[in-house]
């Protein structure tokens, strides 16, 4: 378990599942290994790439926005969350920009994405990745003309602190928030805060549902592993208290979940996210 780029997970997940290990995504899940790719020892605990960003398709087409300027990087993520946003957004598609994966300077997307005119942007841009974009689109003095949308993992609170009022109103998708009203979540917010003296993120989440998930499954064995195959029946049942509420898996074994349009608010410790709302119920892939 524990990828979080999915090149590297196309690299390593096809060999270990072939040779009869069980993995579990907390993050990284190509849809590559949701489709053609699926094989009964692998897991996705977090979403199918696409996932997040078919629900800011939907929630800007609703919006009323006609045209949007697509920007990721070139590599399986970046191609799976365009074609997620696309499959839901019914507009014009003014741009569709691939940058360098690492890349620091946009000056030159930028550009291009002004001259092209769009009524919102749509990128994912991971890590510092986003927080270099999210500056320079703001300097650019774009932010106040062209509304930004993306996946959550553009707007986590620690990306939040680096970026700071330049994100600002920004809605972005997700499965989980921070402020959503069930008792796990409650919960795991509290402890998470009381251990750390900070809000947790989109991957704490996913990390923390797949270890519940794990000794869910180890529970109902007996903690025993010599037939694997009664280990992974156990597994796909998901019975175990998620922080997202509902979560069970589909036929290829990825969340089946509810999916929301979070926003960029500032608090008294800071910028966080508030849950907007709920887009999609019981979302399959």
């Amino acid at each position: 378990t524990g990828i979080v780029f999915s090149n590297v997970a196309m690299a390593v997940v096809p060999k270990v599942v072939r040779e009869g290990t069980v993995y579990l995504s907390t993050n990284a899940a190509p849809s590559k290994l949701a489709g053609k790719g699926c094989n009964p020892n692998y897991f996705s605990v977090s979403y199918q790439n696409d996932n997040l960003d078919e629900v800011v398709g939907q929630y800007v087409t609703e919006a009323g926005h006609k045209s949007v300027y697509l920007i990721a990087p070139n590599y399986p993520a970046g191609k799976d969350h365009l074609a997620g946003f696309k499959r839901y957004f019914k507009g014009d598609i003014k741009g569709e920009v691939y940058t360098k994966l690492g890349q620091s300077d946009y000056a030159a997307e930028i550009a291009a994405l002004r001259a092209a005119k769009p009524e919102a942007v749509f990128f994912f841009l991971p890590g510092g990745m986003g927080i270099n974009f999210l500056k320079q689109y703001s300097q650019a003095g774009l932010s106040k003309e062209i509304p930004v949308y993306g996946p959550a993992f553009s707007f986590d609170e620690r990306i939040l602190k680096a970026v700071g009022p330049a994100a600002l109103g920004v809605k972005n998708g997700s499965q989980w928030t921070h402020d959503l009203d069930n008792p796990a979540n409650a919960q795991f917010v509290k402890a998470y805060l009381d251990a750390y003296g900070r809000m947790p993120t989109l991957y704490a989440a996913q990390g923390y549902d797949t270890a519940r998930l794990i000794g869910s499954a180890l529970k109902a064995v007996n903690g025993e592993l010599g037939d694997l195959s009664m280990f992974k029946a156990a597994l796909k049942k998901a019975d175990f208290d998620s922080v997202r509420g509902n979560f069970s898996f589909g036929s290829n074994q990825h969340p089946v979940q509810d999916l929301y349009i979070r926003e960029v608010i500032q608090s008294e410790n800071g910028y966080t996210n508030k849950t907007v709302k709920k887009v999609f119920a019981n979302h399959v892939d």
